[in-house]
């Protein structure tokens, strides 16, 4: 039987190649959003995305390792897609960054910012118990971080609509809501975050659910 600091020391290099594999992740997003902007003008949803994508990069490579986490194939799936199933989107011809559009995705950045700060060491893709977060936005509904992507990603098919986009967003919303599922079912067993489930109600988007 291998005894725990074994079992830990083998751990320790998946678990740093893992973070530096995410890293690269965003630190792609970051810069493939920094081309956009100096190719095709300043956008503050862009510029934005930017910054969003810098500090995620810093929280990645050093959020806290888990004290619990669900591997299984489908909580692992809901993660990956729901957290990048928006690169699927398309700009949308002559109907591309309409003002309105384009002010809703700022709005949906600031939230992501603004929830990401909020959760800060303990971002993960995988359900995962890294600590539980009930301060920030995390006070008016339990997963900010997913709702600020449905805004930004809402913006984004007003100003870009198409039945590609359409559908996209609603695969990535279903997994998303997969993803809340496995991940509040792994946190449950913590009964701090029993305490918070029960004084913060709404799973992702105030007043609807």
């Amino acid at each position: 039987m291998l005894d725990t600091s074994t079992r830990d020391s083998k751990m320790i290099p998946g678990r740093v190649l893992s973070k530096l594999g995410l890293c690269m992740v965003y630190v792609l997003f970051a810069y493939a959003h920094l081309v956009a902007l100096t190719q095709d003008g300043f956008r503050l949803s862009l510029a934005l995305l930017v910054v969003f994508e810098s500090i995620m990069v810093g929280l990645v490579f050093f959020r806290r390792d888990s004290t619990d986490v669900d591997m299984t194939a489908m909580a692992v799936l809901a993660g990956l897609i729901g957290s990048f199933a928006a690169l699927g989107f398309r700009p949308a011809g002559d109907n591309q960054d309409l003002l309105i559009g384009q002010a809703i995705q700022v709005v949906g950045v600031l939230f992501q910012l603004g929830a990401s700060l909020s959760l800060g060491r303990s971002f993960g893709l995988v359900p995962a118990n890294r600590g539980i977060k009930t301060g920030g936005l995390y006070r008016i509904v339990r997963h900010p971080l997913y709702f600020s992507y449905l805004i930004t990603e809402a913006g984004y098919i007003i100003s870009n609509p198409s039945w590609r986009n359409v559908i996209i967003l609603a695969i990535g919303v279903s997994f998303q809501v997969v993803r809340i599922h496995y991940e509040e079912r792994l946190l449950s067993r913590d009964t701090q975050y029993a305490r918070y489930a029960a004084t913060v109600r709404w799973h992702l988007v105030p007043g609807l659910w």
